[in-house]
């Protein structure tokens, strides 16, 4: 059975109140987030809303901004959980399966997040090749040091994945915590940094390109895998960065449209749960296989559905108003 979009859309929002405020309740505030993050013809809050109004959804800016900058964003969190879980039982789990670490910047262009010393906002989190799902996530205003988040990064890390990681996580110290807690890793270390050798916790391998005559040292825990395994393993980390590309390219993970804290918190985690729902939704064949192609076939529904409030009428016939 095709898991199409309005069905895993309809799960989430039978979740969601639709009276528990006078003015604009969790489930359209829901359903006016997910279009902006899925539709690609919007680009800013006010394309947003002018798309809404003239399609007959009632709602404003000023109100939107006060719901992003006041609601809670433990729904949200609460869905994005049950989404991973389902991309994950969706495909047939391995006994080790890669996952990449990393994290990615967004800039903060608003005077009154600079006012706060907020310039950037950073996302960490990972992903499992085997399935595609995401894992927990981690969004801080800073600029702190990736090898900083030690504690977060063996929690994203599942029981049963190794965890790929660039130089930005290179420490030591994070690498001597991560073998002490028993959490495989594939680290990449500095070229500059002074080899250790603990035979009992971990090992370095090397390997260099010789076409673009670059090294690379690689500490790792794993012991069932072959030193050359080890090298193609940390090749397929690049699908992280593949991940980023996709969700600011399309998710607009880079077009922040809040100038609070809450909203930029909600619509990270929005794009995320917009691309869980690409993962969990199939298309027919005709359409393709990958995930752009997916994005397409939406944008093709979205014609017909002309906002993803209005699907919400499809989906639940009462609230039509008479």
């Amino acid at each position: 059975m095709m898991h199409s979009f309005s069905q895993i859309v309809k799960s989430i929002l039978k979740q969601l109140p639709k009276s528990d405020y006078p003015v604009l309740d969790s489930r359209k505030f829901f359903e006016i987030w997910l279009t902006f993050v899925l539709d690609r013809s919007l680009m800013s809050m006010r394309d947003l809303f002018f798309k809404l109004k003239h399609t007959g959804i009632k709602g404003d800016i000023s109100t939107f901004s006060k719901a992003c900058k006041s609601r809670e964003i433990t729904y949200c969190d609460r869905i994005y959980k049950q989404l991973v879980q389902q991309v994950r039982h969706k495909h047939r789990e391995i006994e080790f399966s890669l996952f990449p670490i990393d994290s990615t910047i967004i800039s903060l262009t608003s005077k009154l997040f600079w006012e706060k010393e907020y310039h950037q906002v950073k996302l960490l989190t990972g992903m499992n090749l085997t399935s595609g799902n995401t894992g927990e996530c981690l969004i801080s205003f800073g600029q702190a040091h990736d090898a900083k988040y030690l504690e977060e990064v063996t929690t994203i890390i599942p029981d049963n994945a190794v965890g790929i990681m660039d130089r930005g996580f290179a420490s030591w110290n994070f690498i001597e915590e991560m073998s002490e807690d028993k959490t495989l890793f594939i680290v990449r270390i500095k070229n500059n940094m002074q080899t250790q050798f603990n035979h009992n916790k971990y090992r370095v391998v090397w390997f260099c390109y010789l076409e673009s005559r670059r090294e690379y040292r690689l500490a790792t825990n794993v012991t069932t895998m072959t030193n050359e395994e080890i090298a193609e393993a940390y090749r397929h980390r690049w699908a992280i960065e593949i991940l980023w590309k996709f969700l600011k390219s399309n998710l607009k993970l880079d077009k922040l449209i809040t100038k609070s804290i809450n909203g930029v918190k909600m619509q990270i985690m929005m794009v995320l749960i917009g691309y869980l729902i690409l993962e969990l939704v199939e298309i027919p064949q005709l359409y393709g296989e990958k995930l752009l192609d997916k994005f397409r076939y939406l944008q093709l529904q979205l014609s017909q559905w002309r906002s993803f409030c209005h699907l919400s009428y499809t989906l639940f016939p009462e609230t039509l108003i008479s």
